[in-house]
This record gives structure tokens, C-alpha cells and sequence, in this order.
């Protein structure tokens, strides 16, 4: 919970936990079990800059190790990444 700045809301409930908090619970629940390949729709949404910031030296660091993330997103996720863009214009 450290790594993604949740160490003070160790004894809280999911429940009390803000989006943002949550969307970091979301994350460290990543970080204990190793997965390969992390499947993502929208992983920064309710994060403030800090958190994307936190969430982007996690991934950065999953891909350096050899993993895979596949995201579906709206946002840039701050990391280097091959983009699929579907549909939309541009």
C-alpha cells in the first residue's frame, strides 16, 4: 500500500475510501499478485497528477520487467506505449 500511497488508510474500509483511493487500492491489488499481462479500461480515471504519476513509474517499471499492459483509455498514460486508435476522428 506504500508504493501507491495508501500506507495511512491501512485499518479503513474499501467503503471510506475516496475514487482516487480507490482507483490506488485498484493498483496495489496489481502489485501483489505478478500478472504478465495487465488488462486495463480506463486505469487513471479519479486520479489526481500524483496518482497518474504513481500509476506510470508502476507500469513503466511491470514493462521494463517484461509484462504486457493493455489499456483502453481516453488519457495518455504517461509511459511509452504502441497506440491502437479505434474509431473517433483523427
Amino acid at each position: 500500500l506504500a508504493i501507491v500511497g495508501l500506507a495511512h488508510a491501512l485499518d479503513l474500509p474499501a467503503a471510506y475510501l475516496s475514487a482516487g483511493q480507490r482507483r490506488r487500492l485498484s493498483l496495489a491489488r496489481l502489485l501483489a499478485v505478478h500478472r504478465p499481462i495487465w488488462l486495463l479500461d480506463e486505469p487513471t480515471t479519479a486520479l489526481d497528477a500524483p496518482g497518474q504519476a504513481v500509476f506510470a513509474d508502476v507500469m513503466g517499471e511491470h514493462l521494463g520487467s517484461g509484462g504486457i499492459i493493455i489499456a483502453a483509455t481516453h488519457s495518455p498514460l504517461g509511459i511509452f506505449a504502441r497506440e491502437l486508435r479505434i474509431g473517433g476522428e483523427g
